[in-house]
Protein backbone atom coordinates (compact mmCIF):
# COMPACT_ATOMS: atom_id res chain seq x y z
CA UNK A 1 0.00 0.00 0.00
CA UNK A 2 1.37 3.37 -0.70
CA UNK A 3 1.41 6.45 0.66
CA UNK A 4 -2.34 7.73 2.34
CA UNK A 5 -3.34 11.29 2.71
CA UNK A 6 -7.20 11.86 2.40
CA UNK A 7 -6.66 16.13 2.64
CA UNK A 8 -9.74 16.10 5.03
CA UNK A 9 -7.42 17.44 7.68
CA UNK A 10 -9.45 19.57 10.50
CA UNK A 11 -6.96 22.25 11.18
CA UNK A 12 -5.68 22.43 13.86
CA UNK A 13 -6.32 25.92 16.14
CA UNK A 14 -4.43 29.12 16.72
CA UNK A 15 -3.51 28.26 19.99
CA UNK A 16 -2.51 25.14 19.01
CA UNK A 17 0.04 26.33 16.38
CA UNK A 18 1.13 28.86 18.66
CA UNK A 19 2.03 25.68 20.98
CA UNK A 20 3.55 24.48 18.42
CA UNK A 21 5.54 27.18 17.67
CA UNK A 22 6.93 27.80 21.28
CA UNK A 23 8.28 24.62 21.32
CA UNK A 24 10.26 24.93 17.95
CA UNK A 25 11.64 28.89 19.26
CA UNK A 26 12.56 26.35 22.04
CA UNK A 27 14.37 24.00 20.41
CA UNK A 28 11.94 20.99 21.51
CA UNK A 29 10.57 20.18 18.28
CA UNK A 30 12.50 20.52 14.82
CA UNK A 31 9.49 21.34 12.62
CA UNK A 32 6.26 23.05 12.21
CA UNK A 33 3.98 22.35 9.32
CA UNK A 34 1.43 24.21 8.00
CA UNK A 35 -0.51 21.86 5.44
CA UNK A 36 -1.35 23.62 2.09
CA UNK A 37 -3.71 25.62 1.56
CA UNK A 38 -3.65 26.58 5.37
CA UNK A 39 -2.35 30.09 6.77
CA UNK A 40 1.06 30.26 8.16
CA UNK A 41 2.19 32.11 11.31
CA UNK A 42 5.06 34.41 10.64
CA UNK A 43 8.22 33.07 10.67
CA UNK A 44 10.25 33.16 14.15
CA UNK A 45 14.20 34.50 14.12
CA UNK A 46 16.59 31.40 13.51
CA UNK A 47 14.20 29.67 12.20
CA UNK A 48 13.93 28.69 8.35
CA UNK A 49 11.03 28.33 5.80
CA UNK A 50 10.76 25.37 3.19
CA UNK A 51 7.26 24.73 0.98
CA UNK A 52 6.92 21.95 -1.10
CA UNK A 53 3.28 20.45 -2.21
CA UNK A 54 2.45 19.06 1.05
CA UNK A 55 2.78 22.69 2.71
CA UNK A 56 5.13 25.15 4.40
CA UNK A 57 7.55 23.93 6.81
CA UNK A 58 9.48 26.19 9.75
CA UNK A 59 12.26 24.06 10.98
CA UNK A 60 15.49 24.41 13.12
CA UNK A 61 18.02 24.41 10.15
CA UNK A 62 20.75 23.22 13.18
CA UNK A 63 18.73 20.29 13.62
CA UNK A 64 17.23 19.60 9.65
CA UNK A 65 17.67 20.28 6.30
CA UNK A 66 15.68 20.68 3.52
CA UNK A 67 16.47 17.39 1.93
CA UNK A 68 15.28 15.49 5.08
CA UNK A 69 12.07 17.43 5.08
CA UNK A 70 10.97 16.97 0.92
CA UNK A 71 11.77 13.41 1.32
CA UNK A 72 9.97 12.53 4.47
CA UNK A 73 6.72 14.49 3.43
CA UNK A 74 7.18 12.38 -0.19
CA UNK A 75 7.12 9.64 1.49
CA UNK A 76 4.72 10.16 4.13
CA UNK A 77 6.65 10.14 6.83
CA UNK A 78 6.34 13.77 8.58
CA UNK A 79 5.40 12.11 11.53
CA UNK A 80 9.22 11.82 11.88
CA UNK A 81 10.38 15.07 12.40
CA UNK A 82 6.30 16.50 13.62
CA UNK A 83 7.04 14.42 16.92
CA UNK A 84 3.79 12.10 16.36
CA UNK A 85 5.74 8.74 16.85
CA UNK A 86 6.65 5.90 15.10
CA UNK A 87 3.87 4.97 13.00
CA UNK A 88 3.38 6.89 9.43
CA UNK A 89 -0.57 7.32 7.66
CA UNK A 90 0.22 4.45 5.37
CA UNK A 91 0.84 1.84 8.75
CA UNK A 92 -2.20 3.60 10.22
CA UNK A 93 -4.26 3.17 6.92
CA UNK A 94 -3.12 -0.45 6.91
CA UNK A 95 -4.45 -1.43 10.19
CA UNK A 96 -7.70 0.54 9.38
CA UNK A 97 -8.06 -1.86 6.78
CA UNK A 98 -8.00 -5.03 8.65
CA UNK A 99 -10.52 -4.18 10.81
CA UNK A 100 -9.04 -1.99 13.80
CA UNK A 101 -10.26 1.52 14.75
CA UNK A 102 -8.85 5.11 14.24
CA UNK A 103 -7.97 6.80 17.97
CA UNK A 104 -5.78 9.72 18.30
CA UNK A 105 -2.85 10.15 21.21
CA UNK A 106 -3.15 13.51 21.84
CA UNK A 107 -1.18 16.00 24.29
CA UNK A 108 -2.98 18.91 25.90
CA UNK A 109 -1.67 21.57 27.89
CA UNK A 110 -2.71 22.50 31.67
CA UNK A 111 -4.96 24.85 29.68
CA UNK A 112 -6.51 22.38 27.63
CA UNK A 113 -4.98 23.43 24.73
CA UNK A 114 -4.36 20.52 21.80
CA UNK A 115 -0.30 20.40 21.29
CA UNK A 116 -0.31 17.46 18.89
CA UNK A 117 -2.25 14.59 17.87
CA UNK A 118 -1.17 11.23 16.19
CA UNK A 119 -3.71 9.12 14.26
CA UNK A 120 -3.52 5.72 15.90
CA UNK A 121 -5.30 2.16 16.61
CA UNK A 122 -5.64 0.26 19.62
CA UNK A 123 -2.86 -1.91 18.83
CA UNK A 124 -0.27 1.45 18.11
CA UNK A 125 -1.66 3.57 21.08
CA UNK A 126 0.79 2.06 24.01
CA UNK A 127 3.98 2.82 21.46
CA UNK A 128 2.77 6.00 20.87
CA UNK A 129 1.63 7.02 24.20
CA UNK A 130 5.16 6.12 26.10
CA UNK A 131 6.56 7.92 22.60
CA UNK A 132 4.25 10.81 23.31
CA UNK A 133 4.97 10.70 27.37
CA UNK A 134 8.69 10.65 26.60
CA UNK A 135 8.76 14.09 24.71
CA UNK A 136 5.90 16.10 25.93
CA UNK A 137 6.46 18.86 27.97
CA UNK A 138 6.61 18.42 31.72
CA UNK A 139 3.07 20.40 32.54
CA UNK A 140 0.99 18.42 29.55
CA UNK A 141 -1.09 15.78 29.76
CA UNK A 142 -1.57 12.67 27.18
CA UNK A 143 -4.76 11.11 26.47
CA UNK A 144 -6.70 8.50 23.93
CA UNK A 145 -9.70 10.20 22.22
CA UNK A 146 -11.42 8.39 19.52
CA UNK A 147 -11.33 10.62 16.28
CA UNK A 148 -14.73 11.81 17.08
CA UNK A 149 -13.94 13.92 19.95
CA UNK A 150 -10.38 14.68 18.82
CA UNK A 151 -12.23 16.45 15.73
CA UNK A 152 -15.07 17.51 18.02
CA UNK A 153 -12.62 18.94 20.30
CA UNK A 154 -11.07 21.15 16.90
CA UNK A 155 -14.56 22.18 15.50
CA UNK A 156 -15.68 23.72 18.69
Amino acid sequence: MGFVDTGLNIPESLKTLLAQQAQLKAGKRHVQMFPAGLKELPLPDGIARHQNSRGVFHYRPDAIGVYAINHLSATGRENEFLNLGPFDKTEIAARMERGEDLIAVVEIDPEGVEVRAAAGTPSTAPEQVAYFAKTKDDANTIVVLDMVQLLARRLS
